[in-house]
Protein backbone atom coordinates (compact mmCIF):
# COMPACT_ATOMS: atom_id res chain seq x y z
CA UNK A 1 0.00 0.00 0.00
CA UNK A 2 1.24 3.17 -0.86
CA UNK A 3 1.64 6.13 1.52
CA UNK A 4 1.39 9.76 0.70
CA UNK A 5 2.45 12.85 3.37
CA UNK A 6 3.16 16.30 2.61
CA UNK A 7 6.24 18.66 4.68
CA UNK A 8 7.97 21.20 4.45
CA UNK A 9 6.50 21.76 0.59
CA UNK A 10 7.59 18.77 -0.40
CA UNK A 11 5.13 15.53 -1.30
CA UNK A 12 6.51 12.11 -0.25
CA UNK A 13 5.45 8.57 -1.16
CA UNK A 14 6.28 5.25 0.86
CA UNK A 15 5.31 1.73 0.61
CA UNK A 16 3.66 0.60 4.21
CA UNK A 17 3.65 -3.32 4.64
CA UNK A 18 0.88 -5.02 6.30
CA UNK A 19 -0.41 -7.74 8.40
CA UNK A 20 -3.81 -9.04 6.30
CA UNK A 21 -5.67 -11.90 8.80
CA UNK A 22 -6.05 -15.15 6.39
CA UNK A 23 -9.96 -13.49 5.98
CA UNK A 24 -8.45 -10.69 4.42
CA UNK A 25 -6.39 -11.97 2.02
CA UNK A 26 -9.28 -14.75 1.03
CA UNK A 27 -11.81 -11.62 0.49
CA UNK A 28 -8.95 -9.75 -1.68
CA UNK A 29 -7.31 -13.41 -3.58
CA UNK A 30 -11.60 -13.63 -4.48
CA UNK A 31 -12.27 -10.17 -6.38
CA UNK A 32 -8.61 -10.71 -8.31
CA UNK A 33 -9.17 -13.92 -9.03
CA UNK A 34 -12.75 -13.12 -10.23
CA UNK A 35 -10.61 -10.51 -12.64
CA UNK A 36 -12.46 -7.57 -11.10
CA UNK A 37 -8.53 -6.29 -10.19
CA UNK A 38 -6.07 -7.26 -11.79
CA UNK A 39 -3.43 -7.49 -8.48
CA UNK A 40 -4.24 -7.29 -5.09
CA UNK A 41 -2.46 -4.19 -4.71
CA UNK A 42 -5.23 -2.60 -7.57
CA UNK A 43 -7.89 -4.33 -5.24
CA UNK A 44 -6.43 -2.21 -1.63
CA UNK A 45 -6.49 0.99 -3.70
CA UNK A 46 -9.49 0.09 -4.36
CA UNK A 47 -10.49 -0.82 -0.61
CA UNK A 48 -8.65 2.30 0.23
CA UNK A 49 -10.24 5.08 -2.15
CA UNK A 50 -13.63 3.10 -0.73
CA UNK A 51 -12.93 4.68 3.04
CA UNK A 52 -12.08 7.46 1.81
CA UNK A 53 -15.26 8.29 0.16
CA UNK A 54 -17.22 7.07 2.75
CA UNK A 55 -15.22 9.37 4.99
CA UNK A 56 -16.10 12.09 3.23
CA UNK A 57 -20.32 11.17 2.10
CA UNK A 58 -21.46 14.60 1.12
CA UNK A 59 -18.29 15.03 -1.64
CA UNK A 60 -19.80 15.27 -4.80
CA UNK A 61 -15.80 15.66 -6.54
CA UNK A 62 -13.55 12.64 -7.65
CA UNK A 63 -11.32 10.60 -5.49
CA UNK A 64 -8.26 12.67 -7.01
CA UNK A 65 -9.71 15.63 -6.20
CA UNK A 66 -10.63 14.15 -2.87
CA UNK A 67 -6.82 13.37 -2.11
CA UNK A 68 -5.58 16.71 -3.35
CA UNK A 69 -8.17 18.13 -0.62
CA UNK A 70 -6.77 15.76 2.47
CA UNK A 71 -3.48 16.93 1.38
CA UNK A 72 -4.12 20.26 1.14
CA UNK A 73 -5.34 20.00 4.74
CA UNK A 74 -2.22 17.81 5.62
CA UNK A 75 -0.06 20.81 4.50
CA UNK A 76 -2.38 23.68 5.92
CA UNK A 77 -0.05 23.91 9.24
CA UNK A 78 0.17 22.66 12.54
CA UNK A 79 -2.67 21.01 14.02
CA UNK A 80 -4.28 22.42 16.96
CA UNK A 81 -6.43 21.28 19.81
CA UNK A 82 -10.31 22.22 18.95
CA UNK A 83 -11.26 22.60 22.32
CA UNK A 84 -14.47 25.04 23.66
CA UNK A 85 -12.07 27.80 22.83
CA UNK A 86 -11.09 26.85 19.77
CA UNK A 87 -14.66 26.77 18.56
CA UNK A 88 -15.51 29.97 20.47
CA UNK A 89 -13.22 31.65 18.82
CA UNK A 90 -13.98 29.93 15.51
CA UNK A 91 -17.63 30.95 15.45
CA UNK A 92 -16.56 34.19 16.70
CA UNK A 93 -14.58 34.61 13.26
CA UNK A 94 -17.36 33.54 11.18
CA UNK A 95 -19.81 35.57 12.79
CA UNK A 96 -18.20 38.17 11.83
CA UNK A 97 -17.76 37.83 8.37
CA UNK A 98 -21.34 36.87 7.63
CA UNK A 99 -21.81 40.53 8.96
CA UNK A 100 -19.33 41.65 7.01
CA UNK A 101 -20.79 39.92 4.00
CA UNK A 102 -24.65 40.62 4.74
CA UNK A 103 -23.37 45.03 4.75
CA UNK A 104 -22.01 44.26 1.63
CA UNK A 105 -24.74 42.59 0.39
CA UNK A 106 -26.73 45.71 1.78
CA UNK A 107 -24.52 48.46 -0.06
CA UNK A 108 -24.68 46.57 -3.38
CA UNK A 109 -28.50 46.14 -3.13
CA UNK A 110 -28.95 50.32 -2.65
Amino acid sequence: MKLYGFAEGVLWEYAMSIQLTPEQEHRIRNVVNAGAYRSAEEALDAAVAAVEMAAAPDFDGTQEELQELLLDGLNSGTAVEADESFWDKLRSATDAMAVEHQSRKHIREN
